[in-house]
């Protein structure tokens, strides 16, 4: 294994407490360390440990602490983990708490993406984005159709996420070939309930977001042509 770092074993064990994991490998040294991470790693693919009164199970780095606290010595115990334990010696100091995660907050975010500015990114094999609703007026071009779709605010994120920002929802140019526009706008014209579902590529062209759609379908015939093909397995089903 590369030099093992703090960070590095912040991230592996998503532990918040540094502070501990830098005594742990200020006082086990690099090797010690390693081998109590990669036990760790390997108690949690095999089912993880229990915390002492069996309750529940630890976190990852709730079963690292307790490795190093079994494999120091006691001169590097009271070190490590100087809370008294139980009275007239019996027993192992009780575990430290763990201090629950805060979510991210937009800040802390931007931090984030400047550190990781300096590193090669991963790679995206598919990136697309879906559009569903009804656009706004259209202008025909040529073999495209060019309208604007205004996002709006998602409901609750998950927890850990940073809140949504108060600007207004982006504006997206998409752009459909007329073959496929062709096949919807009657749909649309005639149902005012009917949307769109369109997903294509994300892109930017200057500072406007676009759309470059590769699939445009309304939803109302989308269910129209799977209550058909229901009906066509039913009937061929002996």
């Amino acid at each position: 294994m590369d030099t093992l770092t703090v960070a590095t074993l912040a991230e592996v064990l998503q532990e918040p407490n540094r502070p501990l994991l830098t005594l742990v490998l200020r006082i086990f040294g690099h090797d010690r360390t390693v081998e109590i991470l990669t036990e760790t790693l390997q108690r949690e693919a095999h089912g993880g440990m229990l915390t002492k009164d069996g309750t529940r199970r630890r976190t990852p780095g709730g079963v690292f602490f307790q490795l190093a606290r079994e494999r120091a010595t006691p001169q590097e115990r009271r070190r490590l983990f100087p809370h008294p334990g139980p009275q007239h010696g019996q027993g192992q100091p009780q575990e430290q708490p763990q201090r629950p995660l805060t979510a991210l907050t937009w800040d802390e975010a931007q931090a984030a993406m400047q550190t990781l500015a300096t590193e090669p990114p991963g790679e995206a094999r598919t990136m697309k984005l879906t559009l569903i609703g009804r656009p706004g007026k259209l202008e025909t071009r040529g073999q495209a159709v060019v309208f604007r779709m205004q996002g709006k605010p998602p409901g609750a994120l998950p927890r850990g996420l940073p809140p949504v920002p108060t600007q207004a929802p982006m504006t997206w140019n998409v752009i459909v070939a007329l073959r496929q526009w062709n096949r919807v706008q009657e749909s649309l014209a005639a149902n005012q309930e009917d949307q769109l579902i369109i997903e294509g590529y994300p892109c930017m062209q200057g500072n406007q977001p676009m759309l470059l759609a590769q699939s445009c379908v309304s939803m109302l015939q989308q269910r129209a042509q799977k209550a058909a093909q229901r009906q066509t397995q039913a009937e061929s089903t002996p």
